[in-house]
């Protein structure tokens, strides 16, 4: 999809703030909105739904919090319209859909979306596409939007490994929804596979649907897993057996005129050893930026920087983004965070030592350094 003037505006207004370090000039670039803590499968690696985890009532259990009484299983409508108005009004451009189930299976999902093409806004929708029929297929077809599907199997074996509750016609229908998709044009696709033991030796197979679905962009994520979900982390040998398997991978999707990560994947497992993510060797070379680009909301609206953050900044509904965006709380985490290097432990509040959210920090540094050495130039 070609930029829109809302994207080039809020992204350069966020460079601006982070190359002064002293001003922020726009509102959040990205918002993302845990919306659902319902999922229609049950992933084998899933911290939530997966038939691994013990069927107790226990907080890190999403599946059985969600299916109390005492707890919503979505986010109010009201008060998803009012973030995105919201956020709209500050310049943001960005809005991802997610949550611990699957957002679109939101009863105002569809409805999220029309409001904000309306707004010439972005929406970055995480899902499983399970939920798609022939009709929802010919809406989203027609949305400026970034649908990425979790996937996690190139083929109809794999896949029923990897959801033991699944059956062979869901993700047939699935694939068939990814095509029609791809080739409508105006929709970016693309495919999310986390790499664990049922589906580590199916990578070409990953990369080759890809290429028979009309899919341009596939990512790649090594498992994170621990506890009752350690059994699914490869070992040492079918950890240097997947690794060769992605050397060859990357060389076919670059002939395919696929884009992935492998070539990241490949030169630092994304930071995760073991099942565990380490990241605190990157944070003493670059910073964080996060607090100048994004920004968190929980199933309630209890905002925070980030999704590994226990810094909340306040609840939408009972205070303006705006208010929130611009407080001196929210200024002392982008001071910290931009600090990083020079400080001896991470942000009190945050894992910067297991902090999911270093490509966006990445990806800053490196565009920042490449703009510096340029104005040198000059």
């Amino acid at each position: 999809m070609p930029p829109r003037l809302r994207d080039l505006t809020s992204g350069a207004l966020a460079l601006l703030g982070i190359l002064t370090a002293r001003r922020v000039f726009t509102g959040p670039r990205s918002v993302a909105l845990g919306i659902s803590d319902v999922c229609d499968t049950n992933c084998l690696m899933c911290w939530c739904h997966s038939p691994l985890l013990p069927r107790r009532a226990d907080p890190a259990n999403t599946e059985e919090i969600s299916r109390s009484p005492r707890r919503p299983r979505f986010m109010e409508p009201a008060l998803l319209e009012g973030i995105i108005r919201e956020s709209h009004a500050l310049g943001t451009f960005r809005v991802v859909l997610c949550g611990y189930g699957d957002p679109a299976l939101h009863p105002q999902f569809d409805r999220a979306l029309e409001l904000m093409r309306q707004l010439k806004m972005e929406p970055y929708v995480l899902t499983n596409g399970l939920s798609l029929d022939d009709q929802r297929v010919r809406v989203w077809a027609s949305c400026r939007a970034h649908f990425r599907f979790s996937l996690h199997a190139g083929d109809v074996e794999t896949w029923l490994r990897v959801h033991p509750s699944g059956n062979a016609r869901q993700f047939e229908r699935v694939s068939r929804a990814i095509k029609s998709l791809a080739a409508a044009g105006t929709p970016r696709v693309s495919i999310l596979h986390v790499i664990h033991r049922a589906n580590f030796r199916q990578v070409e197979a990953m990369v080759e649907q890809a290429r028979e679905l009309g899919v341009k962009e596939v990512l790649f994520r090594p498992v994170r897993a621990d506890g009752e979900l350690a059994q699914v982390i490869l070992d040492r040998e079918e950890e240097i057996e997947l690794h060769r398997e992605l050397r060859q991978c990357l060389q076919l999707a670059a002939g395919y005129g696929l884009r992935t990560n492998l070539a990241e994947y490949l030169a630092n497992n994304l930071h995760i050893r073991r099942g565990v993510l380490d990241t605190w060797p990157l944070y003493r070379k670059i910073p964080c930026y996060l607090g100048w680009i994004y920004g968190e909301f929980a199933l309630d609206g209890t905002m925070t920087p980030c999704i590994n953050s226990k810094i909340t900044m306040g609840k939408a509904g009972e205070k303006k983004l705006q208010d929130m965006w611009f407080s001196p709380r929210y200024w002392a985490f982008r001071r910290d965070g931009r600090s990083l290097p020079q400080r001896d432990a991470p942000v009190a509040g945050c894992e910067c030592r297991a902090c999911p959210m270093t490509s966006y920090n990445v990806n800053i540094y490196n565009l920042l350094h490449v703009k510096l050495l340029k104005l040198g130039e000059a």
